[in-house]
């Protein structure tokens, strides 16, 4: 993978004397109205939450215009994003892109000149069809998710229709890929919410979903690489269909966290995801699908748990340098985060504005809570935390909340509405948030428990409605003896 400078782009005066040159494309363009709003271009990563984000950052002219250069080695899509909000751009090595954008409703309505042929308008009558039937989609969820009649799996098989039909053999064809993925996903959940139906056979539905795939070619590399997060939503779906979650939580008496589940799920889990790996057609794919699989194991387990499949992949596939280069520097991150390295140093501002440092909560075990105000999960574990709070002295036990919000003004209303009596911070810039990404975070609520030594104890496998109180109980047990 080439590397790639961020552009911060002061005036449409600059000139780019690698215009020139076969393999960037030109992006230029003008806006009707500034602000300022966060302005990107993006290219897709290897791996949705684990690997780097390449991106390149617009300022605009007072008068809306832009103008960047990114490199490309084959025409790709690249995504225009404003606050989050995205625009796929077919970019073209020596190819010129010039975008006409209204910011009020953006992505809807841009309009591009130098293409070859009309792709900006037949992505926008795909975008307003298909915005339709994710509204009709929304509206069926609740009978859906509940096992009841509903129409969501037709409507998400329309979408392939939709997308074929509007997009089908352009290099746009990634939504359609796209919508065959996400269709394959929500008939394997459809397997797990009418578990236990009368006259409803899993297995059965399974072997349906399998073949469908199969008609589908969603098991090549073509279509693998445009979906979200390559092979991994369609095999957790398919492991998720074995009612393991349902166990689980029969056996420990409570409802857990989908973190929680995978975890003492691990071995009938990842033995259902591997299986699919059988159904992948051609090395490359397969390659491709199970270096998803490996970083999954990397991110959400302990090195030692990783390792052997890890080790595995970089022998087989050694050939694959991008994927192994990938996993082994991934790999490399976590370990360095694992039980028995010293914590991350931080220094962030609590609501009176002071500076907080890790080094503040020396000789005691500090719970990190990496939240936001807008993630229910981390909201639920609120009242277990205060029964927590209450058992333990503050000689003993701390906890400091680090909230990735990105309006801060949205933190400090939260923290004002629960009154949670244990140490707040603000890291703001959501899941780029330095702390949260230094401990290689995925996804909140990301818990971290550190020692009074200030080394890491647990990696994310506590939880204050789970097991939390038992290992304090254990771990300050062991201290005093």
């Amino acid at each position: 993978m080439k590397s790639c400078k961020l552009l911060l782009l002061t005036g449409f005066i600059v000139v780019f004397t690698s215009c020139a040159q076969t393999d960037r494309c030109s992006i230029s363009g003008q806006m009707d109205y500034v602000g300022s709003s966060d302005i990107m271009l993006q290219k897709q990563q290897l791996h949705y939450k684990y690997s780097p984000t390449t991106q390149y950052r617009i300022q605009p002219q007072s008068n809306g215009r832009f103008q960047v250069n990114i490199p490309v080695d084959s025409t790709e899509v690249v995504n225009f994003v404003i606050d989050e909000q995205r625009y796929p751009v077919i970019a073209s090595p020596g190819e010129q892109i010039e975008l006409n954008i209204q910011r009020a409703s953006f992505p809807k309505s841009v309009s591009v000149d130098g293409y070859t042929q009309e792709w900006d308008k037949m992505y926008t009558s795909f975008l307003s069809t298909d915005n339709k039937i994710l509204q009709s989609i929304e509206r069926g969820l609740p009978a859906f998710r509940n096992g009841e009649p509903n129409d969501v799996l037709e409507l998400y098989k329309n979408r392939i229709s939709v997308a074929k039909r509007h997009l089908g053999d352009t290099p746009l064809e990634i939504y359609y890929h796209k919508a065959i993925g996400e269709y394959l996903v929500k008939r394997l959940e459809s397997i797990k919410y009418r578990r236990g139906q009368d006259g409803f056979d899993p297995e059965k539905e399974r072997q349906l979903v399998l073949e469908k795939a199969k008609k589908y070619n969603f098991f090549t590399f073509e279509v693998l690489a445009n979906q979200r997060a390559g092979i991994r939503d369609f095999t957790n779906a398919y492991a998720n269909t074995f009612g393991v979650e349902q166990q689980i939580e029969q056996q420990y008496g409570q409802e857990l966290m989908q973190y929680d589940i995978k975890r003492l799920g691990y071995s009938t889990l990842d033995s259902a995801r591997t299986s699919v790996l059988d159904h992948i057609e051609g090395r490359k794919a397969k390659a491709y699908a199970r270096m998803h699989l490996v970083a999954e194991r990397i991110g959400e387990m302990s090195p030692q748990v990783a390792e052997a499949s890890y080790r595995d992949y970089l022998n087989e596939y050694e050939d694959f340098q991008e994927y192994t280069a990938f996993l082994r520097e991934f790999y490399g991150a976590v370990k360095s985060v694992s039980p028995g390295q010293p914590a991350a140093d931080f220094a962030l501002p609590n609501q009176y504005g002071e500076l907080v440092e890790m080094e503040d909560f020396e000789g005691k075990y500090v719970l990190l809570d990496f939240w936001a105000p807008w993630c229910i999960p981390c909201l639920d574990e609120f009242p277990h935390m205060r029964d927590l709070y209450k058992k333990y002295s503050r000689d003993n036990f701390e906890i400091v909340a680090i909230s990735i919000e990105e309006d801060s003004l949205v933190w400090r209303r939260a923290i004002q509405r629960f009154e949670n009596p244990w140490v707040q911070l603000y890291g703001g810039n959501g899941f780029e948030q330095h702390t949260f990404k230094e401990y290689r975070g995925g996804g909140i609520p990301f818990y971290i428990l550190v020692n009074p030594k200030g080394n890491i104890e647990r990696y994310n496998d506590v939880r204050p409605s789970f097991n939390l109180d038992q290992v304090l109980d254990s771990l300050i047990t062991q201290q005093g003896t």
